[in-house]
């Protein structure tokens, strides 16, 4: 498999989950607590690279592959990534991580953490994929930060980084509640602000509800 190959599997499960409602039930059906989306993305990521014959560790230290320029730089630990089937090195790094309101800093965090598995890898990374997500009645965020990092670059501790010579592609997943899906399994998504329905035992359950490639980089 091939980078354009995986890109092209990857928009197609993320299009109609048909691996992720088959194996994820939780996930993708019954609903899961707020605080187990993310250990359930990362599973879902985990499972879906072994599904595609790779190999996949989840909060891989890639800066293990690192010459002594990036070993001084912070330790970063992707939610997932995905290893490359010939050589075995890092091939895809992941990031899948809560972008709502206040969340800004993090995200931004969680991008520049990609930026250093590339160059921690010596490069061997050729693509990052960040998956944001946040609960339907949310209003999105701007994503030009995260843009900025991977087109003109960052600063670490002063030192200038550029930006890496691989992509970013961002995803973004919508959550809703299991409460808020009608009988025929549809559901009006709205992305403005609104409130956080919590009218029954079953509101707090999140399930994605649909995905968008917001941009490509690179």
């Amino acid at each position: 498999m091939n980078l354009a190959e995986l890109r092209q599997r990857l928009d197609q499960e993320f299009s109609d989950f048909a691996f992720g409602k088959a194996r994820f039930p939780l996930l993708f059906q019954t609903g899961l607590d707020d605080a187990a989306v993310h250990s359930a993305g990362v599973s879902y990521l985990l499972a879906l690279g072994i599904e595609f014959g790779l190999s996949a560790i989840a909060e891989y230290p890639v800066i293990m592959h690192a010459d002594e320029r990036w070993k001084k730089t912070p330790k970063v630990m992707p939610d997932s990534i995905w290893f490359h089937p010939q050589t075995q090195q890092p091939w895809i790094a992941f990031e899948f991580e809560r972008f709502e309101k206040g969340d800004e800093i993090k995200i931004q965090d969680k991008t520049r953490n990609l930026a250093l598995s590339y160059y921690q890898s010596r490069q061997a990374i050729e693509m990052c994929v960040l998956i944001y997500w946040l609960r339907s009645g949310i209003a999105p965020h701007s994503i030009d930060p995260l843009v900025k990092i991977f087109e003109e670059g960052f600063s670490l501790y002063n030192i200038p980084i550029s930006a890496p010579k691989c992509p970013l592609l961002l995803y973004k997943f919508v959550f809703c509640q299991t409460n808020t899906i009608a009988p025929d399994g549809n559901q009006q998504v709205k992305e403005t602000q609104a409130a956080y329905l919590t009218t029954n035992e079953n509101a707090g359950r999140l399930l994605i509800y649909s995905a968008t490639k917001v941009q490509k980089i690179g």
